[in-house]
């Protein structure tokens, strides 16, 4: 018999949310200082921030396609979350590993992650969290994160998960869930399950 599914989100919920911010602030200092263009303070922060990263990299690598200054970008970023990580270790929320290796032997545990595909590993085995999942389903390195279209891949790879565990609201993904008929766990409610 196959184990139901638990999708879980990692940021907030395994790790604090801080080695995704610290990062994002740590790129938009590169961009200004290799664009020049302090104006680009405006988007940090911002929902529709990735217009922002577009137009500091078309000023960075005018000759390159979209796709090509995506990875760049992306990369970099991915190589600071990792960073970040290895720096300051108490941001794995080690709580909430130990209740979802519990988890683990009655459920089926996939990652959904906008993090790229070519550093995720990196970013879990950095936070001390191989093992943990069965699958992990991440975004492409080249697109821009759209975390909507990665619960749309494990519904057709695994089916619909019994529960998503996040330990942030994002709206749009939470609407999609609930049309979806899935139950959204918070980590402050993993002894529910």
């Amino acid at each position: 018999m196959n184990k139901p599914v638990i999708a879980t989100n990692i940021d907030e919920l395994l790790i604090k949310h801080a080695a995704f911010v610290e990062p994002h602030k740590a790129i938009w200092k590169i961009l200004i200082e290799k664009t020049g263009d302090k104006s680009l303070k405006k988007w940090i922060g911002k929902k529709d921030y990735f217009i922002g990263v577009n137009l500091a990299m078309d000023k960075i690598m005018p000759d390159a396609t979209k796709e090509e200054k995506t990875l760049r970008v992306r990369t970099w970023y991915q190589e600071e979350v990792i960073k970040y990580i290895q720096d300051n270790p108490s941001c794995v929320n080690r709580h909430i590993l130990e209740r979802l290796k519990q988890l683990k032997t009655k459920y089926f545990l996939v990652l959904i992650t906008t993090n790229t595909q070519k550093h995720i590993n990196k970013i879990v085995e950095a936070a001390g969290l191989t093992k943990l999942y069965d699958v992990i389903i991440a975004s492409e390195t080249e697109k821009e994160p759209d975390k909507s279209e990665l619960i749309d891949t494990l519904i057709e790879e695994h089916g619909k998960p019994k529960y998503y565990l996040t330990g942030k609201d994002d709206p749009k993904i939470i609407e999609k869930l609930n049309k979806l008929e899935i139950k959204i766990i918070n980590k402050n409610e993993l002894d529910s399950i």
